[in-house]
């Protein structure tokens, strides 16, 4: 073989190289298996950050109680009134923490190749999750105003965090829908952010 022919072969080799890079360079079945390692995992740390709401908030009711003379109307007042303020503490903690594990599941799915014919849904599903992730701080700030615990779980409801989940969910339930017509089997645990955090 003469030295330009081995050099066209080199050239040949190094942009089939950047063609396949170009289009995506998992298998459908390596990347529906990444993709449900970072939701499952992101659903598990959202699971543990609200077992610790639920656990701080119960002491910190406790604590209160404890403090409290109940044969004191005045201060039974002043116990309710200091009830809803830590519910709605905690609650806009617990949006503020369940941020950084969204953050995490986010660039994970982000730095994934999707194969060729899954682009379309992959970037779909990266969107609409960056769509929610921009949705927690306007849901945060509209907690931290609140001046009753009556419509914490309205507010949490109509939130622009609640409406993009739904927009989430549906983008990956699309992704499952590709696996099934891939002839995969997967469960990705679709996401469905903190809905019921305040009941």
């Amino acid at each position: 073989m003469t030295v330009g022919r081995i050099r066209a072969w080199y050239g040949l080799a190094a942009l089939l190289l950047v063609l396949a890079a170009c289009g995506g360079s998992s298998t459908p079945q390596d990347y529906f298996s990444d993709l449900g390692n970072e939701t499952r995992a992101y659903n598990e740390a959202v699971a543990e950050i609200r077992a610790g709401y639920a656990d701080d908030l119960a002491d910190e009711l406790a604590s209160l109680q404890e403090g409290t003379d109940f044969s004191d109307t005045a201060a039974v007042d002043a116990y309710f009134a200091a009830a809803k303020e830590v519910a709605i503490v905690k609650t806009a903690d617990l949006f503020t923490d369940t941020g950084a594990a969204l953050r995490q599941m986010l660039d994970a799915l982000d730095a994934l190749e999707p194969p060729e014919g899954l682009i379309p849904a992959h970037q779909d599903a990266v969107a609409s999750g960056e769509a929610l992730a921009a949705a927690l701080p306007i849901t945060i700030e509209a907690l931290r105003s609140l001046d009753s615990v009556e419509v914490l779980q309205e507010t949490i409801e109509g939130s622009p965090f609640t409406v993009a989940a739904q927009r989430f969910v549906i983008a990956c339930k699309n992704l499952e829908d590709a696996a099934t017509g891939a002839g995969i089997e997967v469960d990705l645990e679709c996401p469905d952010g903190i809905a019921g955090a305040a009941e």
